[in-house]
């Protein structure tokens, strides 16, 4: 009895070869959701300090967490954290919102009175 050339275990390619097409997959899901994050991170910064400046350009510290959870909703965004501060004169406010393992940080300077 001879034996062939092409022995080979048929189940154990196919798992193989399924797992070499689906890597690909499986590593831009996760690109995917961390570009998702900082998209998400930057919009919101971007949005929510502009808003609470239109609201209350002396003062946006007032409505910016309002601000930032209105923006969060949009994006449906689950965890989301954020730090609001101001430079020595307060002439410059920040916001840093971080979505994820993303992080966004916006800078507007308030009006002068």
């Amino acid at each position: 009895m001879k034996r062939s050339s092409d022995s080979g275990s048929s189940p154990l390619e196919l798992v193989a070869l399924t797992a070499l097409l689906l890597l690909p997959i499986g590593l831009g899901t996760s690109v995917y959701l961390q570009i998702s994050n900082e998209l998400a991170a930057e919009s919101i910064a971007r949005h929510a300090l502009r808003l609470a400046m239109l609201e209350n350009p002396e003062r946006p510290s007032e409505n910016i967490s309002d601000a930032v959870r209105l923006f969060a909703s949009n994006w449906q965004v689950p965890e989301i954290s954020h730090r609001y501060w101001c430079s020595l004169s307060c002439s410059l406010v920040t916001l840093e919102v971080s979505v994820g393992n993303a992080r966004a940080i916006q800078t507007m300077g308030l009006p002068r009175t």
